[in-house]
């Protein structure tokens, strides 16, 4: 006989509509979202969902809820356990988090009396040093970009900004005409927990957004004047607007171009900190245009390149040298 298991589907819709009720970014609603749906079926699923553990005495663990009262500790912690085995610990983290906040709303809508993940700690997750892009590599990785189609003025501009800004690929994507402002030469982005911040870029990357509007211009049959129309849009396709994923099939394709080894959008992140580190820059600064609220992720960004930045400082201050 098949058991009946609960499908958590309904009530996590009703969770995504408060989140955007409440005005979260549009990148909070999808990363939550994909940690219920991925719940939800591995609830459902009978062969490679959850399936009740067998001790060696043959005592069998807790059964597939059938109800949400039903949902046990033991059930996320199962997923939260097959969830690294088949992706990360950080993905896991990940979705630890967004379920906790879901579990939580739930239990500030009486739909649950208590939250089954109230005493659970989330799983460790490792420091994974994120490698900086090699100056030579940016140099080929743009060289691609140097045409003057539109697609090659847009990704110009795209890259450049991530380079220039240290912005996440979410906030530079989910981007309205509006949101630029070429004379202040300032993106308005909304990072996490909502939180608007005004990011600033150089002459440079002014010289190629204005490039690429006025090639968007030509390739919409329109100016982009309006506010609220979207910044980004595909090559192909001139009105469907351009996407996270669009985003990253567009760096895999530059660096197969380029010939270099493939990146991750997030790479330029810690590689402007690198930069920035490197030159100098002011931490309060460099914490204000990144929208980092902990101290805890200076250390974190960029720390690939820290023994770098390292010798350059030994060689400035060297109290050898300064002695001899």
């Amino acid at each position: 006989m098949t058991e009946t298991r609960y499908n958590l589907a309904p009530m996590a819709a009703s969770w995504l509509r408060a989140l955007k009720a409440q005005n979260k970014s549009d990148n909070t609603v999808r990363i939550y979202g994909q940690a219920a749906k991925s719940f939800t079926a591995f609830l459902l699923d009978e062969e490679a969902g959850y399936r009740p553990t067998v001790d060696d005495d043959g005592t069998e663990g807790r059964p597939a809820p059938a109800d949400l009262d039903d949902v046990h500790r033991e059930h996320v912690e199962a997923y939260i356990t097959a969830t690294m085995k088949r992706t990360s610990a950080s993905n896991a983290h990940q979705h630890f988090r967004s379920l906790k906040t879901m579990f939580n709303w739930l239990v500030d809508e009486e739909e649950i009396d208590r939250s089954p993940m109230r005493t659970m700690k989330p799983p460790t997750v490792p420091e994974v040093e994120v490698p900086v892009i090699p100056e030579a590599d940016l140099k080929k990785l743009f060289a691609t970009c140097k045409g003057k189609t539109y697609a090659d003025r847009r990704d110009m501009a795209l890259l450049m900004l991530l380079l220039d800004t240290g912005v996440r690929l979410s906030e530079v994507t989910d981007r309205h005409v509006g949101d630029l402002d070429l004379d202040m030469k300032v993106l308005q982005v909304l990072g996490k927990g909502g939180r608007a911040r005004a990011v600033p870029f150089g002459h440079t990357c002014a010289t190629v957004l204005d490039r690429y509007l006025r090639a968007a211009a030509k390739h919409k049959g329109k100016p982009l004047d309006d506010d609220d129309m979207w910044l980004w849009w595909g090559d192909r396709n001139k009105g469907q607007r351009l996407t996270i994923w669009g985003v990253g099939t567009m760096l895999k394709r530059r660096c197969a171009q380029a010939g270099i080894d493939e990146l991750h959008p997030h790479q330029f992140r810690h590689t402007f900190a690198h930069m920035w580190k490197l030159n100098n820059g002011n931490e309060d600064d460099l914490m204000r245009i990144t929208g980092w609220r902990s101290r805890q992720m200076l250390s974190r960004y960029g720390a690939s390149a820290g023994s770098e930045r390292a010798r350059l400082a030994h060689k400035r201050i060297s109290p050898g040298d300064r002695l001899g």
